[in-house]
């Protein structure tokens, strides 16, 4: 059975993704001047927006589930990226009603205007990169590798691995003060 949290995790990659892969193909359907590719950019624009809906419902429940429940769930992440994720699902899903204007409103038509197509370019770079600052908070908060001012081995316990010349690994943390006098005596 899949909990809110584990929903949360394994749909929270889509809207930066999806994203993503929206301003190539809209950058390609420019370049190569093609309606049908713009409109498939609009239309993956649209279905991002409608994945971010249960991606962010889903963020409340998933914080409840880990709020104080973990040790290694570090959360003071938690507040900024809820926060962050707010405006993000806001953005994105005007992206997408406006992606799904444009698709409704030159359906007609076959061509999307350029005009239109540069405008949804420049509103999803900004919502993509939205997304990857939302992504990389909540990454922060349960993992200590790209937190750059919380490395695990940077925690002050006096205890960190290195690995010497031959490959096998040391432990600085390990020495007493006669090895540290010994090697000055050297």
């Amino acid at each position: 059975m899949m909990n809110a949290a584990h929903l949360h995790l394994v749909l929270n990659h889509f809207p930066v993704i999806g994203s993503a892969i929206a301003i190539f193909v809209l950058i390609i359907g420019i370049l190569k001047k093609s309606d049908d590719i713009k409109k498939t950019g609009a239309m993956i624009i649209v279905l991002t927006a409608l994945i971010t809906i249960p991606v962010y419902l889903s963020g409340e429940d998933a914080q409840a589930k880990i709020e104080g429940n973990y040790d290694d769930v570090d959360e003071e992440f938690v507040e900024p990226h809820e926060d962050f994720a707010l405006y993000s699902f806001i953005a994105m899903d005007i992206a997408g009603l406006f992606a799904l204007g444009s698709l409704l409103m030159y359906r007609k038509q076959k061509a999307l205007p350029n005009s239109v197509t540069y405008l949804l370019l420049i509103v999803l770079l900004i919502v993509n990169g939205m997304m990857a600052y939302t992504a990389n908070l909540g990454g922060k908060i349960h993992h200590p590798e790209i937190r750059e001012d919380k490395l695990p081995w940077e925690s002050g316990t006096g205890s960190v691995t290195n690995e010497n010349k031959s490959g096998n690994y040391i432990d600085d943390g390990d020495k007493d003060e006669s090895d540290s006098e010994s090697e000055d005596d050297d």
